[in-house]
């Protein structure tokens, strides 16, 4: 049997009123698009059931108490429904680059291996509105570490539910997990922010989940796979701002493609990713991602081979991971306070991390 890992989380939170520096430019690519490999599957699923707590905090209960809290626990602004987060290529490398490092030099804390800060490393990719973060270690999955870990964990839970962000990226490398939260505007107006598929490794059989928020429910929501379109319904939140799903098994291959669509109460129609498909599967390439969308239907079902699609998902679906990992109880890392100064800095002792503003 593989040896379980101790888990630990670890959080900072910190407001930037100025910034002195830019963030690169990204490179051109359409929203939830896969660039080099990026966002991986595992950042996908951590931004998703992010987004799902964040829409249906109460809905998660059960999860809380096999992490040690419940509900009630929360502080009053914590059990508020807030908006999904949008992806931000900036902050899923700034969190990427942190998990690497950690992983990579036997490091767990807010600053690099190298000392660099937080406000330093964030900044190289990130320069808008308030910024936090996440960290945590040893978790059996994405879906795990949110819900057992930092949703029981009152720093890093206020992170995950403070109402003035707007994007996040996630990195995951191995058993390191990041989240960095930013209070900018999203680059995407879009009803849908994330998707993905669960379990990772599946290779036909899935189940496919989505966001959803706009000022009413969608007219018509698929996932479309291999070309067919599969209806989504809903499974957590309310029909106009939560999580849809579907469980398909389409016909057997070697590597399935599937994007989301949709039209919205207005009959705007509109697709994630917005140029392409993401793969899972037997034999698909590292990137798991493929360019174009196969058998485009905007947001309507056309009346293909479905396979098992169409069937109401249910909130009891046995997402791997429900039990974490065995060791150690987690640990919490913090910073001392600091109080707001000439730089510009005001540093909260907790159990998330930092913010900012873009120049």
């Amino acid at each position: 049997m593989t040896p379980r890992l101790p888990h630990r989380i670890g959080s900072l939170s910190a407001l930037f009123l100025c910034v002195s520096a830019l963030a690169p430019a990204a490179a051109h690519a359409g929203y939830g698009d896969v660039v080099d490999g990026y966002p991986s599957w595992a950042e996908r699923d951590l931004h998703i059931w992010t987004n799902a707590v964040r829409v249906a905090p109460e809905e998660f209960s059960a999860e809380y108490e096999a992490g040690g809290c419940t509900f009630d626990s929360f502080e009053p602004g914590e059990k508020l429904v807030q908006n999904i987060l949008y992806f931000d290529a900036g902050l899923c490398e700034a969190s990427r680059f942190h998990c690497e490092d950690m992983e990579s030099n036997d490091h767990f804390a807010h600053e690099s291996s190298d000392g660099t800060s937080f406000f330093d490393r964030v900044s190289r990719w990130y320069t808008e509105g308030g910024v936090g973060e996440n960290i945590a270690y040893g978790y059996g999955d994405g879906y795990v570490t949110v819900m057992q870990g930092w949703m029981c964990s009152a720093g890093h839970r206020e992170n995950i539910m403070r109402g003035s962000f707007n994007e996040l990226g996630g990195g995951v490398s191995g058993t390191y997990y990041t989240q960095d939260f930013g209070g900018g505007a999203p680059n995407w107006e879009q009803p849908m922010a994330m998707g993905s598929h669960s379990p990772g490794e599946a290779t036909d059989g899935a189940t496919f989940l989505a966001d959803w928020q706009d000022a009413e429910a969608p007219a018509s929501f698929v996932v479309v796979i291999d070309g067919n379109p599969n209806a989504l319904a809903l499974l957590h939140g309310a029909p106009e701002q939560g999580i849809y799903s579907a469980d398909v098994t389409p016909a057997s291959a070697d590597c399935h493609e599937y994007y989301f669509a949709w039209t919205d109460s207005q009959g705007a129609e509109a697709s994630f990713p917005e140029e392409g498909s993401y793969q899972y599967g037997k034999d698909c390439g590292d990137a798991l991602w493929v360019d174009g969308h196969k058998g485009e239907v905007g947001g309507t079902p056309d009346g293909g081979d479905d396979g098992d699609g169409g069937t109401e998902p249910t909130a009891d679906f046995p997402f791997a991971g429900s039990e974490g990992t065995e060791g150690e109880s987690p640990k919490l890392v913090g910073c001392a306070s600091a109080a707001l100064g000439s730089s510009g800095v005001l540093a909260l002792l907790g159990l998330a991390m930092v913010g900012r503003r873009r120049a």
